[in-house]
C-alpha cells in the first residue's frame, strides 16, 4: 500500500498514513464544506489497510484543534472502519488528543458509539503557567 501524506491547509488537517510503520495521523483543523471529497479516499484506504495485512499494533492518532459538523460525521465513519481493524488486531491503539472540552466530549461520544477502546489524552495548554 502507498503512504498518504497530505499537508495541512487553512481548512483541512494534516494526514500522514504510513502502512509500513503502522501509524495513521490526523492533525489540525477540519472545516471543509465538502468533507466527503477529502475523507472518502481516507476511509477507502483504511478499509483496504484493514482488509489486507495491517501492521500488528497499528497506532492511530487523532489530534484535531477543531472540526465542523460535516467533518465530525466522517470521523464517526473512520472510527467505525478502525473498529474493523481493532477486531482483527486487538493490539491496535487509537489515541484521541483533546485541547478543550468540546473535542473531549466528541471523543467520548465516538468511543461509546463505536464501542472500542479509545485513549482520551489531554493536550496541555502552553500558556497554563502564565
Amino acid at each position: 500500500m502507498e503512504k498518504i501524506q497530505i499537508e495541512p491547509l487553512h481548512n483541512a488537517p494534516k494526514i500522514d498514513f504510513d502502512p509500513e510503520a503502522g501509524v495513521l495521523n490526523f492533525e489540525g483543523k477540519s472545516l471543509m464544506e465538502d468533507s466527503e471529497s477529502f475523507y472518502l479516499p481516507l476511509v477507502n484506504w483504511i478499509m483496504e489497510y484493514a482488509a489486507n495485512e495491517p501492521k500488528k499494533g497499528t497506532v492511530v492518532n487523532f489530534k484535531y484543534e477543531y472540526f465542523n459538523t460535516s467533518s465530525s460525521k466522517w470521523l464517526i465513519t473512520i472510527t467505525k472502519q478502525l473498529k474493523v481493524l481493532y477486531e482483527k488486531d486487538p493490539s491496535t491503539v487509537v489515541n484521541w488528543y483533546w485541547p478543550d472540552d468540546d473535542i473531549l466530549e466528541y471523543g467520548e461520544v465516538i468511543r461509546d458509539l463505536v464501542d472500542m477502546p479509545i485513549n482520551l489524552i489531554e493536550i496541555e495548554s502552553e500558556d497554563e503557567d502564565i
